[in-house]
């Protein structure tokens, strides 16, 4: 009666060489899939940052438009949109908008600022405007505002009634004032003000940092 003769060793090595490759590709799928979705993620909350604060710079807008046409004497939007617009960069000053980064830095620029959307309902809007550059840091996820963490914790407070600004992660905004005449001196003859939001962070697995950013045009009303 005849044996049966194993898997030689060749054979073996063979099978085993195969299983591997089989797995690596399987395993490189996988995570390739998980990081596409991360990416994604990361993009569209990055997105809905910027449209936070983009609305909020259409409701000052709105506001001070509604103040300047009243006569309410109390100028409550008017004041913050003043806040904003006095900082704004000229439209001279062309390299201040140079915006090709490297990397994705704290302090983003010296005019930097951030609108807080949950005190511009309060008493006194005029705070929603901040451009402390201290609170500017680069995100450790995704573009976002925080505003409250437990200590050593990324854990933040979803409640609308925590209003405190803890801090701001990879995004900011530029103010950029044009004109009519080109030959402006003060805000009263600005034509319009474009408002630059910008985010910057790094996505997973990369050190190539993520952009998106957006320009909005918002017109200023001419002044005695």
């Amino acid at each position: 009666m005849r044996k049966k003769e194993g898997d030689t060793l060749v054979e073996v090595s063979i099978a085993i060489g195969i299983f591997s490759m089989v797995a690596i590709a399987a395993v490189a799928v996988m995570s390739g899939s998980a990081s596409s979705a991360q990416t994604a993620l990361e993009t569209t909350l990055a997105r809905e940052e910027i449209d936070v604060q983009a609305e909020a710079l259409r409701f000052i807008h709105s506001a001070y438009l509604s103040e300047t046409g009243s006569n309410n004497n109390q100028k409550i939007y008017s004041n913050l949109w003043d806040e904003i617009t006095k900082n704004a960069i000229k439209v001279e000053d062309s390299s201040e908008l140079t915006y090709a980064p490297s990397t994705c830095s704290d302090s983003p620029h010296e005019k930097a600022f951030i609108i807080n959307p949950r005190l511009l309902s309060s008493d006194n809007p005029k705070n929603a405007y901040i451009n402390n550059s201290s609170i500017f840091q680069p995100a450790s996820t995704y573009p976002r505002l925080i505003y409250s963490t437990t200590e050593d914790s990324l854990i933040t407070s979803n409640s609308l009634d925590d209003t405190t600004l803890s801090r701001v992660e990879g995004i900011y905004i530029l103010a950029v004032e044009d004109s009519y005449n080109k030959g402006s001196i003060s805000n009263k003859d600005a034509g319009f003000y474009d408002f630059y939001i910008r985010t910057c962070w790094y996505g997973t697995g990369t050190d190539t940092p993520s952009i998106i950013s957006t320009v909005i045009r918002l017109y200023n009303p001419p002044q005695e």
